[in-house]
């Protein structure tokens, strides 16, 4: 017997659990349970309240040793895919709710298609990129 996977919901240490949940569901669209299952389409995550504030550890930006790209600007913790049209409406639907922009829609040339890409901050930190493509012109 093959046994698929159905998904999975990435955990986030959170810091105030009643305030993450109120962000990911009003500013970020996310359906959150009482178990602190935040569920947006195909996107997950699992908050968590924290024993200890040392404990949430958004991760740093790496270095990046590509001569043809810089790599981003900040950390990334989740990177969600759309196309391009659907990261820049999630992108004026963020700002619209007043989300804590991490960095704001960058274009890029990935060779046959132009990519668009921005990062979002939740309230401790994690950033949660969302990135899309269209084919060149």
């Amino acid at each position: 017997m093959t046994v698929q996977l159905k998904n999975s919901n990435q955990v986030r240490l959170v810091s105030n659990l009643q305030k993450a949940s109120e962000y990911y569901s009003t500013i970020l669209g996310f359906n959150v349970d009482s178990w602190g299952h935040a569920i947006r389409d195909n996107v997950g995550f699992l908050l968590q309240q924290a024993n200890n504030l040392e404990d949430i550890k958004p991760n740093e930006r790496s270095n990046y040793s590509s001569e043809s790209w810089a790599g981003p600007p900040t950390g990334w913790d989740t990177y969600c895919y759309s196309d391009y049209n659907g990261v820049l409406a999630i992108y004026e639907e963020f700002k619209s709710k007043d989300a804590v922009i991490a960095y704001d829609p960058i274009r890029e040339d990935m060779k046959d298609q132009d990519w668009i890409e921005f990062g979002v901050k939740d309230l401790d930190g994690y950033v949660v990129v969302f990135g899309g493509g269209k084919p060149k012109q």
